[in-house]
């Protein structure tokens, strides 16, 4: 009996110890799966399957704010042009380099750090409505390119009647503008008449006068296109007052004359070695002659060392370079002759 009893006693002991174990189990699988509360627990598998996952949990915050970019390119038009636009910001160093347009001072205008300063966008003298008065106010303004044709307009006032002369920006400092041209031995280029087409006009006869607007002019030069070539300037004011040079300004501005006088107000200058002769003070050139009909010239029994504009050639020889006979009397400045070189005549 008692052999019976001890077996049925550790059958019922085992019995309770493994119901235990697997209460304590199903206890630790809960606590587990409490803290999944970022997603949906994965439910068990049926008939074999395995268990969906969880779905990730929503993160409730937002992202830090970024700093501020960069100030972007300046747009492009469908054709490529940047345009830019007005502004009323302040110059900064936050915004150095950065270029606007003034449509106050019609120009762009480039942000330094500290000041908007002006980029000038149209140049005095580069278009018809914004003309110099003539080219020694170009060369003043500062916006000179070097020689060449600007747009000028003597008389001021409305720009409809602006036009193109030619700018000699060297000789002397510059700012000389074109009056006359003369290329023909026997071509007059002192005209009584003004033209505006002789202002741009380098290589060919062109014959006009000094513009009646530019009344206050200074000088003039007396040149041929070779840049190397003497130069013969006139000073109005040289020396003292007389009627001869009176009468020889008048006649450089149009005025009908035939005259044969002493004008004091002369010097050559010579740009291949910056040298001034007489070095100071000027000189007269004796019985110079002006006439409407033939041009300038000194007597032709004269030294032929100052200018010979006239209509034939004289009969002296006392030059010191010609390249072609045709050309002495005609065609010479300060004893040069050259018969295939344009004579300028400019005015400043």
């Amino acid at each position: 009996m008692l052999r019976l009893f001890i077996p049925l006693f550790l059958f019922l002991i085992l019995r309770s110890f493994a119901s235990q174990k697997n209460s304590v189990s199903n206890v630790s699988n809960q606590n587990h799966c409490c803290n999944c509360r970022d997603g949906r627990d994965g439910r068990d598998g049926q008939n074999g399957k395995d268990g969906r996952d969880g779905r990730d949990g929503i993160n409730a915050g937002n992202g830090m704010k970024g700093q501020k970019g960069e100030r972007g390119s300046p747009g492009k038009n469908a054709g490529g042009v940047i345009k830019f636009s007005d502004t009323a910001e302040k110059c900064t160093a936050s915004i150095a380099g950065t270029v606007s347009y003034s449509t106050s001072q019609k120009s762009l205008q480039l942000c330094d750090g500290s000041y908007w300063l002006p980029v000038l966008a149209v140049r005095k003298g580069y278009k018809a409505d914004r003309p110099g008065r003539h080219c020694l106010d170009v060369l003043n303004s500062g916006q000179s390119h070097g020689s060449g044709l600007y747009w000028i307009d003597p008389n001021g006032g409305s720009t409809k009647d602006s036009f193109q002369a030619f700018c000699e920006m060297e000789t002397e400092r510059g700012g000389w503008t074109l009056v006359a041209t003369k290329v023909s031995p026997g071509f007059d280029c002192i005209k009584s008449a003004f033209s505006t087409v002789a202002a741009a006009t380098k290589n060919r006869d062109a014959g006009s006068h000094i513009h009646p607007s530019m009344g206050n002019w200074k000088e003039v030069m007396f040149r041929f296109a070779d840049v190397h070539t003497i130069r013969l300037i006139y000073n109005r004011k040289a020396g003292a007052p007389n009627n001869y040079k009176e009468e020889f300004d008048k006649f450089l501005m149009g005025k009908s004359m035939e005259l044969d006088k002493n004008v004091n107000g002369f010097y050559k200058y010579s740009p291949a070695d910056n040298i001034r002769n007489p070095s100071v003070g000027f000189a007269t050139i004796s019985s110079l002659n002006f006439y409407s009909r033939h041009g300038i010239s000194e007597d032709h029994s004269g030294t032929d060392k100052w200018l010979d504009m006239w209509s034939g050639a004289d009969g002296s020889n006392n030059y010191i370079y010609s390249d072609n006979s045709r050309a002495r009397g005609t065609k010479c400045i300060a004893g040069y002759c050259y018969l295939n070189k344009p004579i300028w005549v400019m005015v400043r």
